[in-house]
This record gives C-alpha cells, sequence and structure tokens, in this order.
C-alpha cells in the first residue's frame, strides 16, 4: 500500500498527541482541588497576600516562558494554521512543546480565563513535526501529520475525533481532500480513544434536553429567532472585546509587571467569590446546568462578567485558548434566556437544559464561524443527539444573523495579527511545497502548458526522491514540486494551488 507508512505515522502522531494532551487535561481538571485552597475563605489576610503575591510570580514566570518562546502565546490554532501553509516554521518543537505545556498548565490551572483546546492543538502541531523531522517525512507529507497532530489535540481536548476532524477542514485548512481527512481522522480516533479510556464518563448526560412542551412548530420558530439574535450579539462583543483588549495590552506604557499584577488580582478575586468560574469555568455551567436556582439577574452579571473576563485574560498573551469559555457563556445564556422566556410564561423553567447545550454550540458557530465543527462538538461531547434538528436550526440563523453583523473569524483576526506588519509591500520570495495528485490539473502536463498567477513559477520537480530537469519533464501524479511567490501573496494563493494539485 502506498501510503502505509504515512497512515502508520498519523496514527502514531495521534497516540503521543494523546500522551501528552490527555494528561494536559486530566491536570487542569484537577488543578480545581489546589484553587479551592488558593481561593479559601477561612485564612487570614497575610494568606490572601501570600497567595496573590505567588499568582504574580507564576504569571511572570510565564510572561518570561512566552517572551523565550514567542510561538507558544495565544491559543496555538492560529499558529497551527500558519504551520500547515507555510508562513510559519515549527523551529524547536520540543522546547517549545513543553513551554505551551508548563505554561498552559500555570497560567489556566490559577485561574486564568482560558481553554484547553488551543494548547492542545499546537501541542499536537509540535509532536508531528518531530514525528515528520525523526521519520524524514518529505516536506509536503509533513503538512499532513500537522493536520492530523491538530486533529489529534482537538480531539483529545474534549473526547470528539469527528469534530476535530471537521474543525480542521473547515478552520486550520479551510480545505477538503483524502489525505486531510484521513490524516485527521487517524489522528483524531486515536487521541480520542487514548482520552476516552482515561478520563471516562460524561459530565453532560444528567442534563435534561428534552424538548419544551410548551413550543409548537410555529411558537417555535420565533423564540429560535430570537435566541440566534442574542447568541450573536454576544459573540459580536465578544470577538470585539478579544480584538479591543488584545491591541490595549500591547500598546499599553503600562510596566508588564504591573499590568501582569493587575490581570492576577482580577482573577484572584473572581476566584474568590466564584472560584468554579475562573478557568475554563465548566464547573460553574455544570452545576448551572443540574440547578433551578439561580435568579435571571445574576446570572446576566455572571455571563458578562465571563464575556469580559476571558478576553482580558487573551490579552495578555499566555498559553490559552477560548474554545471552553466560549461554550460556557454560551450554555450560561441559554439559561438566561430561558428564564427570561419562563418569566413571560412562555416555556417552563425547567426547559434551561435545552437551550444550554444548543447556546453552547451556537456561540462557537457565531465567534468561530465554524457552524458545521460547532454542533458536532457539541453532539459528541454531551451525547445529546436527541436535539440534533433544533440545534442545526438555531446553529444556521446565528451564523446568518452574524454574517449580517459583519462577525468575521475569530481565528482569522488572530491569525492576521501574528503576520509582519509589513507583510503586504514586502518583496520577499518564498517556496512551498505541493504533491501532484491524481487526475489534478498539474498532472500530465509540462511547466510550458501549466499557467500560473503572476510572478508564481514552479522551481523545483522531484520523482521518487530523483530531481527532474524542469523544461522537458511531464509532470506525473506523486511527484513533489516547489512553487515560488511572493510571501504577501501566500495566504491568497496556497489553497488555490492545492486545488491546482489536487493534494
Amino acid at each position: 500500500m502506498k501510503n502505509l507508512k504515512f497512515y502508520l505515522l498519523c496514527i502514531l502522531t495521534g497516540a503521543v498527541t494523546g500522551m501528552v494532551t490527555v494528561p494536559y487535561r486530566y491536570l487542569l481538571v484537577k488543578s480545581a482541588t489546589l484553587r479551592e485552597i488558593l481561593f479559601a475563605h477561612d485564612v487570614p489576610v497575610w494568606r490572601h497576600l501570600l497567595a496573590l503575591a505567588a499568582m504574580w510570580l507564576v504569571g511572570m514566570f510565564i510572561y518570561r516562558i512566552v517572551k523565550r518562546f514567542p510561538m507558544i502565546s495565544g491559543s496555538g490554532i492560529p499558529q497551527a494554521e500558519g504551520a500547515v501553509n507555510g508562513r510559519f516554521s515549527l523551529k524547536q518543537p520540543f522546547k517549545n512543546l513543553w513551554a505551551k505545556f508548563t505554561g498552559g498548565l500555570l497560567g489556566i490551572g490559577m485561574g486564568l480565563s482560558l481553554g484547553r483546546e488551543g494548547p492542545s492543538v499546537q501541542m499536537g502541531a509540535y509532536i508531528a513535526r518531530l514525528i515528520g523531522k525523526w521519520s524524514r517525512t518529505g516536506t509536503a507529507y509533513q503538512k499532513y501529520l500537522i493536520t492530523g497532530g491538530a486533529s489529534a489535540g482537538l480531539s483529545s481536548a474534549f473526547t470528539a475525533p469527528l469534530a476535530s476532524t471537521i474543525f480542521v477542514i473547515e478552520e486550520v485548512e479551510k480545505f477538503d481532500s483524502a489525505k486531510i481527512a484521513i490524516s485527521s481522522l487517524l489522528g483524531g480516533i486515536t487521541s480520542g480513544w487514548i482520552a476516552k479510556e482515561w478520563i471516562s464518563g460524561n459530565a453532560y448526560a444528567l442534563i435534561d434536553t428534552s424538548f419544551p412542551e410548551r413550543l409548537e412548530f410555529i411558537s417555535a420558530i420565533p423564540v429560535f429567532l430570537g435566541f440566534a439574535l442574542l447568541l450573536s450579539f454576544i459573540g459580536k462583543s465578544f470577538n470585539w472585546l478579544t480584538l479591543k483588549m488584545q491591541s490595549g495590552w500591547i500598546n499599553s506604557r503600562i510596566n508588564t509587571a504591573i499590568k501582569i499584577l493587575a490581570l492576577v488580582t482580577v482573577t484572584y478575586i473572581i476566584g474568590y467569590f466564584f472560584s468554579d468560574l475562573v478557568a475554563g469555568g465548566e464547573s460553574f455551567l455544570l452545576n448551572q446546568a443540574l440547578s433551578v436556582e439561580t435568579g435571571i439577574v445574576f446570572l446576566g452579571g455572571i455571563i458578562i462578567l465571563k464575556l469580559l473576563f476571558t478576553p482580558f485574560c487573551y490579552s495578555a498573551g499566555f498559553p490559552g485558548g477560548i474554545f471552553l469559555p466560549l461554550l460556557v457563556i454560551g450554555g450560561l445564556a441559554g439559561k438566561w434566556y430561558t428564564l427570561l422566556l419562563a418569566r413571560w410564561n412562555i416555556i417552563d423553567i425547567h426547559d434551561f437544559g435545552f437551550f444550554m447545550v444548543i447556546g453552547m454550540s451556537a456561540l462557537f458557530a457565531a465567534v468561530v464561524r465554524s457552524p458545521i465543527t460547532g454542533f458536532i462538538l457539541i453532539l459528541e461531547m454531551t451525547g445529546k443527539f436527541s436535539i440534533f434538528f433544533p440545534m442545526i436550526v438555531v446553529v444556521g440563523l446565528t451564523y446568518f444573523i452574524s454574517e449580517i453583523l459583519g462577525v468575521k473569524p475569530i481565528y482569522d483576526s488572530l491569525y492576521e495579527r501574528l503576520l509582519p506588519p509589513d507583510i503586504r509591500s514586502s518583496q520577499e520570495r518564498i517556496t512551498v511545497p505541493y504533491e501532484v495528485g491524481v487526475n489534478s490539473y498539474l498532472d500530465g502536463k509540462r511547466l510550458a502548458d501549466i499557467q500560473l498567477p503572476r510572478y508564481c513559477q514552479i522551481t523545483s520537480i522531484v520523482r521518487k526522491g530523483k530531481p527532474m530537469p524542469l523544461k522537458e519533464t511531464k509532470l506525473h501524479a506523486g511527484d513533489s514540486i516547489e512553487i515560488e511567490l511572493f510571501s504577501k501573496d501566500l495566504e491568497t494563493l496556497y489553497r488555490s494551488f492545492r486545488s491546482l494539485a489536487n493534494e
């Protein structure tokens, strides 16, 4: 079998990623016990000051790590996308891998409102780079390994192999092919299996997601539309706050040590009053999903608090994602919407589980702009397949309204901020590797017959490890080629070239 070695490497990538990211997830879950000690109430004042000082020292340590390894900053998903399309090179993969692991564990562990999924995706990409390097895999195939590693990281973060595959296709690659799908599935399934064996049980199983009895087909339409409107506005606010706070942190002239002190102080205050709301906030969400006794004003305040706290934490550039806090906000918004409708006697107050699970999926679609990933991820996480159809309806409406509101995919915005400021005027030339696919536009053509965009040219042809002459050679499926182009055109032309090669 021609690709047997490659598929085995994808499985190996998934296995190693699972063995790194599943313990990462496990330790983050167990860090809640340490936060109970950190945010203890019945202690003298000096203990509070000592805890705050310790958090500041940890924050400064993370800052030093990020300063030394800048590629580990933030989520890691934009960096993984840049590694796939050739914009970023994953240098020093082993050091960056453990820097991401350590920085994320310390930051989220002490309560920063960040998620585990972004670091897991980037760690999977670094592991793929290591395996590709050690196995001497060709440059073109290393892209697929990175794709598989990214999928494996997300799969282990949520035990969701199918959603991780869809996410890689929908958000990271924004392109589909057999190799992308297979590498993502193999990595995701292997890593997801490890996560399932290590972290058993479904915390969402007890949530009642029965369809509201008072809603009929006609009455459900305006209810779903109103929910989609609410989530779309929350999504737009989340993206705006994330980008504005990030710019504010970067451009602020305040000393970094003072900014980090402010960050950990806010974290400590919130953690003192709501210890299960800090970090990802999943425990707070699950508690709300199993309890009716919540005031609508109180819950609205909590949503606003989490909506402000998460972008503030992300603005510092510490390792950590936004997936999990985003899902928590969406779930809490679903309960708040239920309480509002119950006040108006439209539905029963006990129907909140239905809207909470759907809200998680729909807000993801609004912010990330990946609707298919949104509902598949939540269905895999919760196992609530009975609400498949209403979830699709609300997700679709939310995606449509967000489009009207001009909500840009958050990871696209964060990716653009990683690019050099002078990229649009740069005259730097780069080469990008591709493999010619069967029955592709390039298959069977000579260079003279191929029409590439202006200022782009094929500079190398390698067949079975042997360089081939450029002028006389007719391209065959399986050939490795390199296309030279301006660096500023990479994001515009990369996927077009993949389509030509039918990779």
